[in-house]
C-alpha cells in the first residue's frame, strides 16, 4: 500500500488523529490505517481490541459521524482500519472544521470555510445573488467588449449576442432567479470592489532584491477588461524586449512569452478566491517573475501532475464559463498544457508551480536566448559607462588644467602631471582635446615656450 490522498499510515493511534477523521469527512473521505508504517507494511498496534471500540465512540462523540472501524490481518500482524466516508454537510471537530488536502491536513478558517461551506450546499460562491444591482449598473463597454470577443472566437454567433443584455446574461448563467449574481458583477460591473474587496491585480518592479521596488501599478475595473489590461501593462511597461536578427529579420525576444503568461493570468483570475479580498500580485524582475494568487487547485492536482491532462475544475464556474465564451480559455482542463507547449516552443523553461494553504506561486524564468542577450547588454552597458567615466575624468582634468596655465603660462605638460597627480598621457589628452577646441596654444618649444589662451 502507499499512501495518497485518500490513505493515511499511523503505526499507533492518538486521539490527536481525530482532526485527520474531521479532515477526510470534509473532503472526500478517506481511510485511516492504524498500526501500519510509512512503507504500508503492518508492524501491529498494543491495545488493539480495546482500541477498535474506543476509536468509533470517540468519533461519534466527537463529531456526531458513525465510520467502519474493524480490525484487519497482514501476516497475521493486526491492524485497524478506520473508514471515514464523504459527508454532505461541513463536519467540526471541538468547534473546529479541518480540511485533508494532498497528504495534508489543516483547520480552515474565512474565505476557505465559506467556500466548503457553499459546496456542502451544492453553490460556489461567484454564483451568490446580490441585491439592488440591475443590468443598467453594469458597464456597458465591458459587455460591448464580451460581445466582440465572444463573435470573434467563434464561442457565440451574431445571433447569439443580438439579444438585450439582460438576456444575454441570462443566457450565461449569471443570473440566480431575479438577482444579478458576484460573476456578473466581478465581470461587468465598472468597479466590482465595491462589493468584492482585492477584486484587482497589482503589478511591481524589483530592482535587486524583495524590499527594492522601483515602480508599482494597479488594475482595477471589471475581470474582462482585467483580462486584458494586465497583458498589455506588463508586455509594454515591466518586460522589456531585447533585439536579436536572424538574417535580415528583427525580432523581439522578452523574458517569457506572451501567450503562456496570458494563459496564467487568465487562470488566476477564474481561480482567485475572491473573498479572501487579496488582490492577484505579479512581482517582475529583471530575469524572473512571479505570479501570486490566493486560489487552489482541486486536491487530485499536484505540481508534479499539473501539466498533464485532467479535468477542468474552476473555483469560479460561472466566471470560467464566461471567459470561455470570450475566448479567453478553454473548457478541457488543457490551461497548464498550452503554457508548457508555449515554453518549450520559446526554449524557456516550464513554470515552477508551489501549492501552498496560502495560495498559488508561480515563478516564470527566462529562456538560455533572452539570457544571452540580456548579458551581452549588459556588457555593453558597462563598456559604455567606463567610456563616459573617461570622458568625465577628462573634462575634470581640462578644467584643472586650464586654472593652471591660467596662473602661469610657463608650465610644461610634465609639470602639469606632478601638480594634479595624474600621469602624462591623461595630460597630454587634456591638453590635445583644449588644442582641438581652439581654446589654447602653445607659443615656442616644449620646455621653453608658454601657454596662450585664445
Amino acid at each position: 500500500m502507499i499512501e495518497n490522498q485518500n490513505k493515511e499510515f499511523k503505526t499507533i493511534w492518538k486521539d490527536d488523529y481525530l482532526k485527520w477523521v474531521c479532515g477526510m469527512a470534509n473532503a472526500d473521505g478517506g481511510i485511516i490505517y492504524i498500526g501500519i508504517d510509512d512503507k504500508g507494511k503492518a508492524v501491529g498496534i498494543n491495545n488493539i481490541t480495546k482500541l477498535v471500540k474506543e476509536i468509533p465512540n470517540k468519533i461519534k462523540d466527537t463529531m456526531g459521524i458513525v465510520p467502519e472501524v474493524k480490525i484487519k490481518n497482514e501476516n497475521s500482524i493486526p491492524y485497524i482500519v478506520i473508514k471515514v466516508e464523504k459527508y454532505p454537510v461541513p463536519i467540526s471537530y471541538q468547534g473546529k472544521i479541518y480540511m485533508r488536502s494532498g497528504s495534508n491536513n489543516h483547520e480552515v478558517n474565512g474565505a476557505e470555510l465559506d467556500r466548503i461551506m457553499l459546496r456542502k450546499l451544492g453553490k460556489t460562491w461567484d454564483s451568490i445573488p446580490v441585491p439592488n444591482v440591475s443590468v443598467s449598473d453594469l458597464d456597458k463597454t465591458s459587455i460591448n467588449k464580451f460581445k466582440k470577443l465572444a463573435v470573434k472566437n467563434k464561442r457565440l454567433t451574431q445571433r447569439d449576442i443580438e439579444v438585450d443584455d439582460e438576456t444575454l446574461l441570462k443566457n450565461l448563467g449569471l443570473y440566480d432567479g431575479d438577482y444579478l449574481t458576484i460573476a456578473a458583477i466581478l465581470l461587468f460591473h465598472e468597479n466590482p470592489e465595491k462589493w468584492v474587496t482585492g477584486a484587482y491585480v497589482k503589478i511591481g518592479y524589483f530592482e535587486n532584491n524583495d524590499s527594492d521596488l522601483r515602480y508599482q501599478d494597479e488594475i482595477h475595473g471589471s475581470l474582462i477588461n482585467q483580462a486584458e489590461n494586465i497583458i498589455e501593462l506588463v508586455y509594454l511597461k515591466y518586460l522589456k524586449a531585447l533585439i536579436r536578427y536572424e538574417d535580415l529579420k528583427r525580432i523581439e525576444e522578452y523574458m517569457f512569452p506572451k501567450e503562456a503568461f496570458r494563459e496564467i493570468i487568465y487562470n488566476s483570475l477564474q481561480h482567485k478566491l475572491y473573498n479572501s479580498c487579496i488582490p492577484i500580485q505579479i512581482s517582475v524582475y529583471e530575469d524572473k517573475m512571479y505570479i501570486w494568487n490566493n486560489g487552489l487547485f482541486p486536491t487530485e492536482i499536484t505540481p508534479e501532475n499539473l501539466y498533464e491532462k485532467h479535468f477542468s475544475q474552476p473555483a469560479n464556474p460561472k466566471i470560467a464559463q464566461t471567459f470561455f465564451k470570450a475566448g479567453f480559455t478553454e473548457s478541457w482542463g488543457r490551461g497548464f498544457e498550452k503554457i508548457k507547449d508555449e515554453c518549450i516552443k520559446n526554449n524557456n523553461s516550464i513554470p515552477q508551480v508551489k501549492i501552498s494553504e496560502n495560495g498559488v506561486m508561480i515563478k516564470c524564468e527566462p529562456s538560455t536566448i533572452y539570457m544571452k542577450l540580456l548579458k551581452q547588454m549588459k556588457k555593453e552597458n558597462v563598456q559604455e559607462n567606463v567610456q563616459e567615466n573617461v570622458q568625465e575624468n577628462l573634462k575634470q582634468i581640462e578644467i584643472k588644467i586650464l586654472e593652471l596655465i591660467k596662473n602661469n603660462p610657463g608650465l610644461t605638460q610634465m609639470q602639469l602631471s606632478k601638480i594634479l597627480k595624474v600621469n602624462s598621457k591623461t595630460i597630454y589628452r587634456g591638453i590635445q582635446n583644449l588644442k582641438n577646441q581652439n581654446i589654447i596654444e602653445r607659443i615656442g618649444s616644449d620646455r621653453k615656450g608658454y601657454w596662450k589662451m585664445k
